[in-house]
């Protein structure tokens, strides 16, 4: 029961960092990453939090593959997330 709740403040810290971040929130705002949130199969895919789905996604791949947003993405930088 409690192995649960401790997975999920860790999720819910990771994300409080992540949106603390002005690179995380640059890719966030853009209008590709926006698109593809909006998008009621993804959101689909998204509610079910399963990760795997979710990269998984051609849309989300897509995402992945774009060179104006991999410039972004690059700029994320996960190991600070992870160690703080």
């Amino acid at each position: 029961m409690f192995d649960g709740m401790k997975g999920m403040m860790g999720q819910f810290q990771l994300m409080q960092k992540l949106m603390a971040d002005e690179n995380f929130k640059a890719f966030i705002a853009h209008p590709k990453v926006q698109a593809v949130f909006k998008d009621p199969e993804f959101k689909e895919i998204a509610k079910s939090k399963n990760f795997s789905k979710i990269l998984a996604s051609p849309k989300f791949a897509a995402l992945m593959q774009d060179p104006e947003l991999s410039v972004l993405m690059a700029k994320i930088n996960p190991q600070q997330f992870i160690q703080s």
